[in-house]
């Protein structure tokens, strides 16, 4: 948003010593967010007031013209191409090392000495489009150049004394420009705008604040009679809705000094009707609309007008409804917009002619045959507009101020205003009806109780009452006589005082007294409190286990296992699903998807992993990735929420998923690797897991994990047709943990205690076992481990299936480590422990040792 100084010395007092670019620096301390402090006519430097004294023909070029231009103190002569020259126009003329843009386009360049068709030319006539101003002088003609005679009334300013002259200075383009961050102001709808921008200011500088120059509307009315009536079918999408229809009404360029004001705001001026609108809206932040008087009446009577129009009685109905399904309007951008049932609508009772807060439509514009307009002041609902605007694509400087939650009480305002200044323009214009307003809110302005020593606790400064007080009468607020009362704040005595907010604070902004804290505190300066350190006893926050233990599994997964994490949306769809064989009837069901993509809660994070696997086979050989998130398990009951003790919501368990997917020779390879990665997890945490035979669908590999004798989760190797439906063409290995059952096994371990080593050192020996192919490994395994009291490690180094064996049996090499923790064994009480540890086996799995 830009903001004008000059608009706002309009309202206050800025005394000398305050630089423009130190009010910036106000600004931004106390009130917004200032983003750029910008001179206007900073580019016309070097550009002064020149008049054609002598004009001749280019010797060497037809379109071209000698023009000998006096700028006060010397003449120049200078070659142009304007079609509109002429002796005694005065023009605007770049001198040596002005910045101008060729013909109008690209960036600023500087203007040097040139030598045009053997013709030498010491400055530059400029065209509108050159320097910048075309809203202050369109064009009418092609290579047409800025005539400032015009603007060199009256008689004073058009003698020699204005030769000479830095343009900038003669078209009054001594303003400076604010450019305002909007998101610094988007809780304010008092500040998108002039006066309540002079109005924080007034606070902040302090001074005076001027009144808005206001006429009652009775005093505007005319001898015309037109019926006026306005229907609203929904007063909470608008709670106030004020017309008025104005006749005798000219179009013409609006003034000069509106036009300046638009330009600098960054408004292009159109004519004097759409131009009083944007002014308003600058000025008061209050958006207004003008529609053509005989293009939505329903019934006029043709008077002894000049022009034949017919105006000044008849009948206009406006009704204010919702948008029917498939409705469409034209609007004044040119586009046909369709419109759904939620959108807001303007309409002549029967037609619409606008949509509510966003754009008027072309059927009811304003042209230059326009002799009598209905003035349109409202407030709408902001959610509603918000919407509208975003279904649309459409978003205009009214619809940001109106979602932004407008004060119903500026309506009158800016309706007053927009007639007083249609006058100034057309003083023969006139109201030439009732005035139809029809409104239905209730804002809520407290009063709110406020503790000046809680006031002052909370800003961290003793600001004195008296000051405090000051500071919000000044910002409009109203307060009641304080009340004696004991404070709560360590006993101190305090007082309290009642502050009701003014209505323009008390659409959103001001409700509790937290908001006026930061009035108070904004206006004294936060830049005045000291900073302190916080007088509190600082402790530790106490741990939580829980997360400490999700930290160390990432730790050890995407460190020693060399996994990557990923990161996957919360949300399935029953397609997804449906291609890995998984039944989606039992998954929450999203009221309000982002994507048809993305309409279930999911209850496994096997899914998207997979997914991830299908995106990636082609670009990587080996993918091993993993994802903590939680999970959503459907309580019993039918799920609700709004708090207290009926909600019902979905259990949400927080998993640990696991993948290991490529292409590998071995058919059960990444089976292997997530297990082994399983183990190592199970090592890292102090655990021992356990595997053993688990039977899945489809067939495959698969063990399911124990630890403590509990069970915690399973292996699964995917090679089924269900992975090629969902795309994924290479082996793949999932596995998925309750990360809670994961944590409750940790638990109980507590801190292993210091265990010494054995004094007597270990003999180790290596045997080989024949076994049938069908015996399990961990069974024979832990059977081995228990099979003497001598052995204390059992480690499998080489495993062998071929021709030196039988039909269905294969070969376990084992190495085993001996000791004792009271003496050095012999090679005789070894020999003994390997033949009883032979003859057990034997005996249990039918193992016989062999060589290797």
């Amino acid at each position: 948003m830009l903001i004008s100084l000059n608009w706002l010395k309009d309202f206050i007092n800025v005394p000398p010593q305050i630089t423009p670019d130190k009010l910036g620096e106000l600004l931004t301390l106390h009130t917004v967010e200032v983003e750029a402090v910008r001179k206007l006519g900073g580019n016309l430097a070097k550009v002064v007031v020149g008049e054609i004294i002598k004009l001749e023909p280019h010797p060497n070029a037809d379109r071209l013209k000698l023009a000998t231009v006096n700028i006060g103190k010397e003449t120049k002569r200078v070659v142009c191409g304007g079609g509109n020259l002429s002796v005694g126009m005065k023009v605007a003329f770049a001198q040596i090392g002005a910045r101008i843009k060729w013909h109008g386009q690209g960036e600023l360049v500087e203007l040097q000495p040139a030598e045009i068709r053997g013709v030498k030319s010491a400055g530059m006539i400029c065209a509108a489009a050159e320097l910048g101003l075309e809203s202050l002088f369109p064009v009418k003609e092609e290579r047409e150049v800025i005539d400032l005679t015009p603007s060199m009334s009256p008689p004073d300013k058009g003698g020699e004394k204005i030769l000479g002259k830095p343009l900038a200075d003669v078209l009054g383009l001594d303003d400076v420009v604010y450019e305002i961050d909007n998101k610094s102001i988007t809780h304010r709808p008092d500040l998108w705008s002039h006066y309540g921008m002079a109005r924080d200011l007034a606070a902040v500088l302090p001074s005076p604040l001027t009144p808005l120059p206001l006429q009652p509307l009775g005093r505007l009315r005319g001898r015309g009679k037109i019926k006026l009536e306005v229907k609203v079918e929904d007063s909470k999408l608008c709670p106030r809705y004020m017309a008025v229809a104005v006749d005798n009404i000219e179009i013409k360029p609006s003034p000069e000094w509106m036009r300046k004001r638009l330009a600098a705001c960054g408004q292009r001026p159109i004519n004097n009707i759409v131009d009083v609108s944007n002014y308003v809206m600058l000025e008061l932040g209050q958006p207004t609309h003008a529609f053509d008087l005989s293009r939505i009446a329903t019934q006029t009577v043709t008077n002894s007008h000049p022009t034949g129009q017919a105006y000044g009685a008849g009948e206009c109905n406006i009704v204010v409804r919702r948008a029917k399904r498939g409705e469409t309007i034209t609007t004044l951008d040119g586009q046909e917009r369709k419109l759904d049932a939620e959108m807001l609508l303007i309409t002549d009772g029967k037609n619409p002619v606008a949509i509510a807060g966003v754009m008027g439509g072309r059927v009811s514009e304003v042209d230059s045959n326009t002799t009598g307009i209905v003035i349109e002041s409202a407030n709408f609902n902001p959610v509603s507009i918000r919407r509208t605007s975003q279904k649309l694509g459409l978003r205009s400087e009214a619809s940001m101020r109106f979602e932004k939650s407008l004060d119903p009480n500026l309506c009158a305002v800016a309706l007053q205003r927009i007639v007083s200044l249609i006058k100034i323009s057309c003083p023969q214009a006139a109201i030439t009806s009732n005035l139809a307003d029809i409104k239905n809110f209730k804002l809520n302005q407290g009063p709110i109780k406020l503790d000046l020593n809680w006031l002052n606790k909370k800003v961290g400064a003793e600001i004195p009452k008296a000051k405090t007080i000051k500071i919000l009468k000044d910002l409009g607020f109203e307060t009641s006589p304080s009340t004696p009362l004991l404070s709560k704040e360590r006993g101190k005595r305090g007082e309290v005082i009642n502050v009701k907010a003014p209505t323009w604070r008390a659409t959103k902004d001001i409700s509790i007294p937290e908001d006026l804290a930061e009035e108070a505190a904004r206006i004294y300066g936060y830049q005045n409190i000291k900073p302190a350190a916080p007088q509190v006893l600082m402790q530790a926050p106490a741990a939580n286990a829980e997360r400490e233990f999700i930290n160390r599994l990432r730790d050890v997964l995407s460190g020693p296992a060399a996994m990557t994490e990923v990161y996957n949306y919360s949300f399935v769809n029953a397609g997804q699903l449906a291609k890995l064989g998984i039944e989606a009837r039992s998954h929450i069901k999203l009221a309000n998807p982002l994507t048809q993509d993305h309409t279930l809660l999911r209850q496994s994070l096997i899914p998207a992993l997979l997914q991830n696997v299908a995106a990636n086979q082609r670009q990587t050989a080996e993918i091993k990735i993993y994802e903590v998130g939680r999970v959503f398990l459907p309580a019993a009951g039918e799920l609700t929420k709004g708090g207290g003790k009926q909600e019902k919501l979905p259990q949400q368990p927080i998993k640990l998923g696991l993948v290991c997917a490529g292409k590998e020779e071995r058919e059960h390879a990444n089976y292997f690797k997530l297990k082994g990665i399983a183990e190592h997890l199970a090592g890292s945490l102090g655990l021992k897991f356990e595997f053993s035979p688990y039977s899945q669908p489809g067939g495959g590999a698969a063990a399911k994990i124990t630890s403590e004798n509990k069970i915690i989760s399973a292996v699964y190797w995917h090679n089924d047709a269900s992975l090629r439906e969902a795309g994924i063409k290479v082996n793949t290995a999932v596995c998925e943990f309750d990360v809670a059952e994961l944590f409750k096994v940790c638990q109980p371990m507590g801190i292993k205690k210091h265990q010494a080593k054995d004094k007597f050192p270990y003999v180790r020996r290596d045997m080989a076992f024949a076994v049938n192919e069908k015996i399990l490994y961990n069974d024979f395994r832990r059977t081995l481990l228990a099979a003497h009291s001598l052995i204390k490690e059992v480690e499998l180094f080489d495993v062998y299936q071929g021709g030196q064996l039988g039909p269905g049996e294969k070969s376990w090499a084992f190495n085993l480590t001996f000791g004792h923790s009271q003496k050095t064994l012999t090679g005789a009480e070894v020999d003994q422990a390997q033949k009883e540890i032979a003859d057990k086996m034997a005996k249990k799995y039918g193992a016989q040792l062999r060589d290797f």
